[in-house]
C-alpha cells in the first residue's frame, strides 16, 4: 500500500490539464484564465469627476463664480471653462479643459446663477481622476492562472470584454457498483440499502464548478462493469467508481478496468476510511475506485479526486488549515486517519459516528481531521491538520 502523501503526489503527477476554450464572461465565473487579458482601452478615458460639484481653477476659489455650463455624466459636449467661472459636473463625468480642481457641491455656496466656495483646504486636482490612472492601452488586466470570480467579471465588462479563454472543466462519469443499492424513494426490500453516494458525488462535482456528470449503475457483474466503464472512457475525461474496489468475490472494479486498457498506478493506501482505494489511467484520462462505504467515498473524493480535479482544470490546490484538538484522542492502527470533525475558532472536535459506513456526523461536521499515520496518541490541544469541507 502506498502511504498518504506518495499516493496523492501519483495523482497529481498524472493529472494532465486540459485544453483551454473560449467561453462568454457572464459564464466565466469559476474557471481558471488560460491566458493573459490586456487593456484595449485606457480607464477612465477622459478626466473625470469622482464628485457631484463645482469645476473651477484653483487660483478662482475666492472669487463669486458664474456658473458657465453643466456637464452631466454621458456628455460628449466639449466646453472650455472661462476664466473666473464655474461649470456644474457629475459623478463619474467629464471635466472641462482649463479646470485644476472640482470643488464637491457640499462645500458650495449657491446664490442664483453663482456659487461662492466654502473651503480652506482646496489642491490642484482635488477630485478629478486623470485618464488612465486605473488601467492604461496594452497593459495587464488580469493574468493567467487567475481563478475568476464575479469581481473580476465586473472588471473585465469594464474594459469592454465579452469573452475569455479558460481551462475547460472535466466531464465526469460516475459508475456505481452494487447489487445491494436502491435508488431513494423506492421500498426497501431485505438486504438492501439506499444509494447516496451518486447523491454526495454529484452535489460535491457541482460544487467544484462541474455539472457535466453522467451516471450510471453496474450490478457486480465484471461483464456489466467492463461494459459501463468502457463507455465511461469514450465520453468523459476522468471516471469515479464506486464499491466492487476490495478483494471480495463480488468486487470486479480492478480487474474490469485491468480489460479496458487500465494502466493501474496504485491500489490500497494506508489510511481509514479507503484503505482499498485504486488509481488507473488511460492515456490521459484518470480512473478513480473508489470504496463503496458513503464516508469513504466522500474522504477519497476530497483528498485524491478534488485535487486531481482542480490541476486538470488549472486551479491552485486549498491552503493548508491547522487546528487544536478539542480532546485526547488514540489511534488504534499504523494507518493515517481521517476523522470526521467540526472546527470552530481554531478549535476542532472529533465527532461519533466515525465508522466509514456511518454518514450521521455529516449533519454536523464541517471538516475532516488527518491524525498522522506514525503518530498514535493525540494530546488534547495538540495541533493537526484539518481539510474543511468543499
Amino acid at each position: 500500500m502506498k502511504k498518504v502523501e506518495e499516493a496523492k503526489n501519483i495523482v497529481l503527477a498524472n493529472a494532465a490539464l486540459l485544453n483551454s476554450v473560449e467561453v462568454s464572461l457572464e459564464n466565466a465565473t469559476g474557471y481558471v484564465l488560460a491566458k493573459d487579458i490586456f487593456s484595449t482601452i485606457r480607464i477612465p478615458a477622459f478626466p473625470q469627476s469622482s464628485m457631484d460639484g463645482y469645476a473651477i481653477r484653483l487660483r478662482d476659489k475666492d472669487a463669486l463664480l458664474p456658473v458657465q455650463d453643466a456637464l452631466p455624466a454621458g456628455s460628449s459636449k466639449k466646453i472650455t471653462l472661462l476664466d473666473h467661472h464655474a461649470i456644474q459636473v457629475f459623478t463619474g463625468g467629464p471635466v472641462p479643459e482649463g479646470t485644476d480642481v472640482v470643488v464637491q457641491k457640499e462645500w458650495v455656496v449657491v446664490a442664483e446663477d453663482s456659487i461662492r466656495i466654502n473651503a480652506n483646504h482646496l489642491e490642484a486636482g482635488n477630485n478629478i481622476r486623470v485618464p488612465g490612472v486605473e488601467i492604461g492601452v496594452g497593459e495587464l488586466a488580469i493574468p493567467a492562472g487567475t481563478l475568476i470570480n464575479s469581481f473580476q467579471v465586473a472588471f473585465l465588462a469594464s474594459l469592454g470584454i465579452l469573452t475569455v479563454d479558460v481551462y475547460r472543466k472535466p466531464i465526469v462519469s460516475l459508475i456505481i457498483t452494487g447489487n445491494e443499492l436502491v435508488q431513494p424513494g423506492n421500498q426497501l426490500m431485505e438486504g438492501q440499502v439506499y444509494e447516496s453516494n451518486s447523491f454526495g458525488l454529484r452535489a460535491s462535482l457541482k460544487k467544484a464548478g462541474i455539472n457535466q456528470v453522467k451516471i450510471s449503475f453496474a450490478k457486480d457483474s465484471l461483464a456489466e462493469t467492463e461494459d459501463k466503464i468502457k463507455t465511461a472512457l469514450e465520453e468523459s475525461d476522468m471516471v469515479l467508481l464506486t464499491g466492487g474496489v476490495s478483494v471480495g468475490d463480488y468486487d470486479f472494479v480492478t480487474s474490469a478496468c485491468l480489460n479496458q486498457g487500465v494502466e493501474p498506478l496504485f491500489h490500497g493506501v494506508k489510511q481509514k476510511p479507503g484503505k482499498p482505494l485504486f488509481l488507473g489511467r488511460k492515456e490521459k484520462k484518470l480512473v478513480f475506485g473508489l470504496p463503496g462505504n458513503p464516508a469513504s467515498v466522500l474522504s477519497c473524493y476530497q483528498q485524491y479526486v478534488l485535487p486531481a480535479i482542480c490541476k486538470i482544470s488549472g486551479m491552485k490546490e486549498a491552503k493548508q488549515v491547522f487546528a487544536q484538538l478539542s480532546q485526547s484522542y488514540e489511534k488504534k492502527a499504523v494507518l493515517t486517519f481521517f476523522l470526521k470533525g467540526y472546527v470552530e475558532n481554531g478549535i476542532v472536535s472529533i465527532l461519533p459516528a466515525q465508522a466509514s459506513f456511518q454518514l450521521s456526523a455529516f449533519a454536523e461536521a464541517n471538516c475532516w481531521i488527518e491524525l498522522d499515520e506514525s503518530i498514535s496518541w493525540f494530546e488534547k490541544f495538540q495541533m493537526v491538520r484539518i481539510h474543511l469541507f468543499q
